[in-house]
Protein backbone atom coordinates (compact mmCIF):
# COMPACT_ATOMS: atom_id res chain seq x y z
CA UNK A 1 0.00 0.00 0.00
CA UNK A 2 1.66 3.12 -1.05
CA UNK A 3 1.63 6.08 1.07
CA UNK A 4 -0.53 9.11 0.50
CA UNK A 5 1.41 12.35 0.96
CA UNK A 6 -1.47 15.30 1.84
CA UNK A 7 -1.07 18.60 1.76
CA UNK A 8 -3.01 19.89 4.74
CA UNK A 9 -3.07 23.65 4.35
CA UNK A 10 -4.78 22.67 0.73
CA UNK A 11 -6.99 20.18 2.01
CA UNK A 12 -8.37 22.17 4.87
CA UNK A 13 -8.69 25.00 2.05
CA UNK A 14 -10.22 23.10 -0.77
CA UNK A 15 -12.22 21.43 2.49
CA UNK A 16 -13.50 24.99 3.61
CA UNK A 17 -14.86 26.14 -0.55
CA UNK A 18 -17.14 22.87 -0.79
CA UNK A 19 -18.59 23.64 2.46
CA UNK A 20 -19.26 26.95 0.78
CA UNK A 21 -20.36 26.35 -2.67
CA UNK A 22 -22.45 23.37 -0.74
CA UNK A 23 -24.08 25.87 1.70
CA UNK A 24 -24.67 28.68 -1.44
CA UNK A 25 -26.25 25.26 -3.26
CA UNK A 26 -28.39 23.79 -1.05
CA UNK A 27 -30.20 27.77 -0.07
CA UNK A 28 -30.90 27.98 -2.97
CA UNK A 29 -28.46 31.05 -3.51
CA UNK A 30 -26.96 29.64 -7.21
CA UNK A 31 -30.50 29.86 -8.36
CA UNK A 32 -31.79 32.98 -7.66
CA UNK A 33 -28.67 34.96 -8.90
CA UNK A 34 -29.43 34.15 -12.43
CA UNK A 35 -30.45 37.71 -12.29
CA UNK A 36 -28.76 40.49 -11.11
CA UNK A 37 -30.10 41.12 -7.79
CA UNK A 38 -29.39 43.10 -4.72
CA UNK A 39 -28.74 41.87 -1.01
CA UNK A 40 -32.16 43.22 0.22
CA UNK A 41 -33.85 41.43 -2.00
CA UNK A 42 -32.15 38.19 -1.93
CA UNK A 43 -32.97 38.00 1.82
CA UNK A 44 -36.94 38.74 1.21
CA UNK A 45 -36.76 36.19 -1.74
CA UNK A 46 -34.70 33.19 0.42
CA UNK A 47 -35.75 34.16 3.74
CA UNK A 48 -32.14 35.00 4.49
CA UNK A 49 -29.80 36.52 7.04
CA UNK A 50 -28.42 39.84 5.22
CA UNK A 51 -25.54 39.94 7.36
CA UNK A 52 -24.84 36.26 6.21
CA UNK A 53 -25.66 36.83 2.53
CA UNK A 54 -23.13 39.26 2.43
CA UNK A 55 -20.85 37.28 4.00
CA UNK A 56 -21.16 34.75 1.49
CA UNK A 57 -21.73 36.73 -1.68
CA UNK A 58 -18.15 38.81 -1.03
CA UNK A 59 -16.69 35.21 -0.41
CA UNK A 60 -18.34 33.75 -3.86
CA UNK A 61 -17.07 36.52 -5.71
CA UNK A 62 -13.85 36.46 -4.37
CA UNK A 63 -13.55 32.72 -5.64
CA UNK A 64 -14.78 33.86 -8.87
CA UNK A 65 -18.36 31.96 -8.93
CA UNK A 66 -20.54 35.51 -8.32
CA UNK A 67 -19.73 38.06 -10.50
CA UNK A 68 -20.88 41.83 -8.71
CA UNK A 69 -21.47 45.19 -9.93
CA UNK A 70 -22.30 48.31 -7.82
CA UNK A 71 -24.95 46.57 -4.70
CA UNK A 72 -25.85 43.70 -7.00
CA UNK A 73 -24.48 40.43 -7.86
CA UNK A 74 -25.39 37.40 -10.55
CA UNK A 75 -23.73 34.03 -10.74
CA UNK A 76 -20.85 34.50 -13.23
CA UNK A 77 -20.25 32.27 -16.38
CA UNK A 78 -18.15 29.89 -15.18
CA UNK A 79 -20.48 28.50 -12.79
CA UNK A 80 -23.82 28.08 -14.25
CA UNK A 81 -22.57 24.87 -15.95
CA UNK A 82 -21.36 23.50 -12.54
CA UNK A 83 -24.88 25.30 -10.35
CA UNK A 84 -27.44 25.61 -12.77
CA UNK A 85 -27.15 23.91 -16.10
CA UNK A 86 -27.39 20.54 -15.02
CA UNK A 87 -24.97 19.25 -17.86
CA UNK A 88 -22.29 16.82 -17.62
CA UNK A 89 -20.29 19.50 -15.50
CA UNK A 90 -23.34 19.91 -13.37
CA UNK A 91 -22.26 19.18 -9.54
CA UNK A 92 -25.65 20.24 -8.21
CA UNK A 93 -27.10 16.40 -7.96
CA UNK A 94 -24.18 15.29 -5.93
CA UNK A 95 -22.43 17.99 -3.62
CA UNK A 96 -26.01 18.51 -1.07
CA UNK A 97 -24.87 14.65 -0.55
CA UNK A 98 -21.64 15.84 -0.19
CA UNK A 99 -22.17 18.11 2.52
CA UNK A 100 -24.52 15.63 4.65
CA UNK A 101 -21.53 13.03 4.50
CA UNK A 102 -19.15 15.56 6.04
CA UNK A 103 -21.66 15.88 8.71
CA UNK A 104 -21.67 12.54 9.49
CA UNK A 105 -17.84 12.32 9.31
CA UNK A 106 -17.38 14.96 11.83
CA UNK A 107 -19.27 12.39 14.45
CA UNK A 108 -16.18 9.85 13.96
CA UNK A 109 -14.69 10.55 17.29
CA UNK A 110 -17.72 9.11 18.90
CA UNK A 111 -18.18 6.56 16.88
CA UNK A 112 -14.51 5.27 17.04
CA UNK A 113 -15.16 5.71 20.98
CA UNK A 114 -18.41 3.39 20.59
CA UNK A 115 -20.19 6.27 21.85
CA UNK A 116 -22.34 6.54 19.05
CA UNK A 117 -23.63 4.32 16.01
CA UNK A 118 -23.90 5.50 12.28
CA UNK A 119 -26.78 7.04 10.72
CA UNK A 120 -29.69 4.58 10.08
CA UNK A 121 -30.75 5.75 6.92
CA UNK A 122 -29.93 8.86 4.37
CA UNK A 123 -31.33 12.51 5.72
CA UNK A 124 -33.34 13.53 2.64
CA UNK A 125 -34.57 11.37 0.19
CA UNK A 126 -34.06 13.82 -2.56
CA UNK A 127 -30.86 14.58 -1.69
CA UNK A 128 -29.78 10.77 -1.79
CA UNK A 129 -31.87 10.14 -4.87
CA UNK A 130 -30.33 13.06 -6.80
CA UNK A 131 -26.31 12.06 -5.81
CA UNK A 132 -27.34 8.27 -6.94
CA UNK A 133 -28.73 9.76 -10.55
CA UNK A 134 -25.60 11.63 -10.95
CA UNK A 135 -23.50 8.33 -11.77
CA UNK A 136 -22.32 8.75 -15.32
CA UNK A 137 -24.43 7.56 -17.91
CA UNK A 138 -21.08 5.31 -19.57
CA UNK A 139 -20.52 3.82 -16.26
CA UNK A 140 -23.82 2.46 -16.41
CA UNK A 141 -24.24 1.02 -19.97
CA UNK A 142 -20.99 -0.16 -19.50
CA UNK A 143 -22.13 -2.02 -16.70
CA UNK A 144 -25.16 -3.23 -18.39
CA UNK A 145 -23.68 -4.80 -21.62
CA UNK A 146 -21.15 -6.32 -19.08
CA UNK A 147 -24.44 -8.24 -17.05
CA UNK A 148 -26.10 -8.96 -20.15
CA UNK A 149 -22.50 -10.32 -22.15
CA UNK A 150 -22.68 -12.90 -18.90
CA UNK A 151 -26.16 -13.56 -19.17
CA UNK A 152 -26.88 -13.10 -23.14
CA UNK A 153 -30.72 -14.88 -22.42
CA UNK A 154 -31.92 -12.40 -19.95
CA UNK A 155 -35.73 -11.58 -20.65
CA UNK A 156 -35.99 -9.98 -17.19
CA UNK A 157 -34.48 -8.25 -14.64
CA UNK A 158 -35.26 -6.99 -10.91
CA UNK A 159 -33.05 -3.77 -10.25
CA UNK A 160 -32.76 -4.11 -5.97
CA UNK A 161 -32.69 -0.93 -4.65
CA UNK A 162 -32.74 0.81 -7.86
CA UNK A 163 -33.41 4.29 -6.80
CA UNK A 164 -33.69 7.08 -9.37
CA UNK A 165 -33.78 3.86 -11.91
CA UNK A 166 -30.25 4.97 -13.67
CA UNK A 167 -29.86 1.03 -14.60
CA UNK A 168 -33.34 -0.21 -14.61
CA UNK A 169 -33.71 2.78 -17.91
CA UNK A 170 -30.62 0.77 -19.34
CA UNK A 171 -31.86 -2.82 -18.84
CA UNK A 172 -35.23 -1.30 -20.48
CA UNK A 173 -33.59 0.42 -23.41
CA UNK A 174 -31.33 -2.54 -24.34
CA UNK A 175 -34.59 -5.14 -24.16
CA UNK A 176 -35.77 -6.23 -20.91
CA UNK A 177 -38.40 -6.14 -18.85
CA UNK A 178 -37.33 -4.60 -15.71
CA UNK A 179 -38.54 -4.39 -11.94
CA UNK A 180 -37.15 -1.52 -10.00
CA UNK A 181 -37.53 -2.58 -6.38
CA UNK A 182 -36.99 0.16 -3.06
CA UNK A 183 -38.75 1.49 -0.25
CA UNK A 184 -41.94 3.09 -0.68
CA UNK A 185 -40.72 6.90 0.13
CA UNK A 186 -38.33 6.33 -2.62
CA UNK A 187 -40.86 4.82 -4.76
CA UNK A 188 -43.16 7.37 -4.08
CA UNK A 189 -40.49 10.28 -4.90
CA UNK A 190 -38.47 8.60 -7.92
CA UNK A 191 -41.71 7.67 -9.83
CA UNK A 192 -42.87 11.51 -10.43
CA UNK A 193 -39.72 13.19 -9.84
CA UNK A 194 -37.64 11.25 -12.56
CA UNK A 195 -40.49 9.98 -14.76
CA UNK A 196 -40.15 6.29 -13.98
CA UNK A 197 -43.80 5.69 -13.48
CA UNK A 198 -44.21 6.71 -17.21
CA UNK A 199 -41.47 4.10 -18.45
CA UNK A 200 -42.99 1.28 -20.71
CA UNK A 201 -41.62 -2.21 -19.44
CA UNK A 202 -40.84 -0.75 -15.88
CA UNK A 203 -42.63 -1.89 -13.16
CA UNK A 204 -41.75 0.24 -9.39
CA UNK A 205 -42.54 -1.86 -6.64
CA UNK A 206 -42.77 -0.76 -3.03
CA UNK A 207 -40.67 -2.90 -0.68
CA UNK A 208 -38.16 -3.99 2.00
CA UNK A 209 -35.58 -6.15 0.81
CA UNK A 210 -33.99 -6.68 4.31
CA UNK A 211 -36.87 -8.46 5.20
CA UNK A 212 -37.41 -12.03 4.02
CA UNK A 213 -41.55 -10.84 3.10
CA UNK A 214 -40.67 -9.16 0.32
CA UNK A 215 -39.90 -12.43 -2.19
CA UNK A 216 -43.33 -13.06 -1.53
CA UNK A 217 -43.93 -9.77 -3.57
CA UNK A 218 -43.44 -11.64 -6.58
CA UNK A 219 -45.11 -13.96 -8.59
CA UNK A 220 -42.71 -14.63 -11.58
CA UNK A 221 -38.93 -15.57 -10.97
CA UNK A 222 -36.50 -13.27 -13.48
CA UNK A 223 -33.41 -13.81 -15.02
CA UNK A 224 -30.86 -11.09 -13.24
CA UNK A 225 -31.02 -9.74 -10.19
CA UNK A 226 -28.88 -6.92 -10.52
CA UNK A 227 -27.54 -5.29 -6.99
CA UNK A 228 -26.02 -1.83 -7.82
CA UNK A 229 -24.13 -0.28 -4.56
CA UNK A 230 -26.04 -2.33 -2.27
CA UNK A 231 -24.12 -4.75 -0.35
CA UNK A 232 -21.54 -1.92 1.04
CA UNK A 233 -24.51 -0.53 2.85
CA UNK A 234 -24.99 -3.77 5.19
CA UNK A 235 -23.21 -6.10 7.45
CA UNK A 236 -22.45 -9.31 6.38
CA UNK A 237 -24.89 -11.27 8.25
CA UNK A 238 -27.78 -9.10 6.41
CA UNK A 239 -26.01 -9.13 2.70
CA UNK A 240 -25.66 -13.38 3.33
CA UNK A 241 -29.16 -13.28 4.39
CA UNK A 242 -29.83 -11.00 1.43
CA UNK A 243 -28.54 -13.28 -1.27
CA UNK A 244 -30.81 -16.07 0.24
CA UNK A 245 -33.39 -14.05 -0.65
CA UNK A 246 -32.20 -13.09 -4.21
CA UNK A 247 -31.47 -17.07 -4.84
CA UNK A 248 -35.06 -17.12 -4.57
CA UNK A 249 -36.37 -14.93 -6.93
CA UNK A 250 -33.99 -16.37 -9.66
CA UNK A 251 -34.60 -18.78 -12.65
CA UNK A 252 -33.05 -21.50 -12.77
CA UNK A 253 -29.41 -20.58 -14.42
CA UNK A 254 -30.65 -16.83 -13.51
CA UNK A 255 -27.64 -14.68 -12.44
CA UNK A 256 -26.95 -11.82 -9.75
CA UNK A 257 -24.61 -8.98 -10.57
CA UNK A 258 -23.04 -6.97 -7.81
CA UNK A 259 -21.57 -3.78 -8.58
CA UNK A 260 -19.67 -1.94 -5.14
CA UNK A 261 -16.09 -1.57 -4.27
CA UNK A 262 -14.04 -4.84 -3.46
CA UNK A 263 -11.37 -4.37 -1.13
CA UNK A 264 -7.39 -5.46 -2.07
CA UNK A 265 -9.13 -4.30 -6.00
CA UNK A 266 -10.54 -1.25 -5.69
CA UNK A 267 -8.36 1.42 -4.46
CA UNK A 268 -11.04 3.51 -2.82
CA UNK A 269 -12.56 0.81 -0.96
CA UNK A 270 -10.90 0.97 2.47
CA UNK A 271 -11.77 4.64 2.49
CA UNK A 272 -15.09 4.18 1.37
CA UNK A 273 -15.98 1.91 4.36
CA UNK A 274 -15.24 4.94 6.20
CA UNK A 275 -17.78 6.24 5.14
CA UNK A 276 -20.57 3.54 5.99
CA UNK A 277 -19.03 3.69 9.08
CA UNK A 278 -20.08 7.07 9.99
CA UNK A 279 -23.14 6.94 7.78
CA UNK A 280 -24.57 3.62 7.98
CA UNK A 281 -25.12 0.68 11.27
CA UNK A 282 -23.43 -1.94 10.01
CA UNK A 283 -22.16 -1.33 6.52
CA UNK A 284 -18.69 -1.85 5.31
CA UNK A 285 -16.51 -2.92 2.40
CA UNK A 286 -16.36 -6.22 1.60
CA UNK A 287 -13.19 -8.82 0.22
CA UNK A 288 -13.72 -10.58 -2.88
CA UNK A 289 -13.35 -13.93 -0.46
CA UNK A 290 -16.17 -12.47 1.51
CA UNK A 291 -18.63 -12.17 -1.79
CA UNK A 292 -17.74 -15.80 -2.77
CA UNK A 293 -18.29 -17.70 0.59
CA UNK A 294 -21.58 -15.45 0.73
CA UNK A 295 -22.28 -16.96 -2.93
CA UNK A 296 -21.57 -20.41 -2.55
CA UNK A 297 -23.56 -20.36 0.35
CA UNK A 298 -26.91 -19.03 -1.36
CA UNK A 299 -26.59 -21.78 -4.00
CA UNK A 300 -24.27 -20.00 -6.67
CA UNK A 301 -21.51 -21.12 -8.65
CA UNK A 302 -19.89 -19.62 -11.63
CA UNK A 303 -18.52 -16.13 -10.00
CA UNK A 304 -16.95 -14.01 -11.24
CA UNK A 305 -14.66 -10.51 -10.14
CA UNK A 306 -14.59 -8.16 -13.30
CA UNK A 307 -12.69 -4.92 -12.44
CA UNK A 308 -14.60 -1.63 -14.35
CA UNK A 309 -12.65 0.04 -17.20
CA UNK A 310 -11.60 2.57 -14.49
CA UNK A 311 -11.30 -0.07 -11.87
CA UNK A 312 -12.89 2.31 -9.42
CA UNK A 313 -15.28 -0.90 -8.63
CA UNK A 314 -16.09 -4.05 -9.34
CA UNK A 315 -19.14 -6.34 -10.86
CA UNK A 316 -19.03 -9.65 -9.57
CA UNK A 317 -21.52 -12.33 -11.25
CA UNK A 318 -22.70 -15.61 -10.23
CA UNK A 319 -25.10 -18.34 -11.17
CA UNK A 320 -28.20 -20.69 -9.70
CA UNK A 321 -27.60 -23.76 -9.98
CA UNK A 322 -29.88 -25.43 -13.02
CA UNK A 323 -30.56 -28.04 -10.77
CA UNK A 324 -30.99 -26.58 -7.82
Amino acid sequence: MNYEELDFDRAIEDANKIILLGSALKTGLFTSLTEKKDIPSLTRELEADERALYIVLEALWAMGYVEKENDSYIIADRARPLFINGGKDYVGSYLPHTLNKLNAWLELPEIIKGEKIGRRKPDNISTFMNAMASTPEEDVKEIVSHCLDKKKDAKTVLDLGGGPGKYSKVFVNRGLKAVLLDTPETIDYVSSEFGLADIRNLTLKKADFTEDEFVNEFEEMVDIVFMGNITHIYSEDVNRSLLMRVSRLLNKGGMVAIEDFVRARSPYAEVFAVNMLANTQGGGTWTEEQYRKWLKDAGFSNIEVFDLADKDKQVITAFREKTS
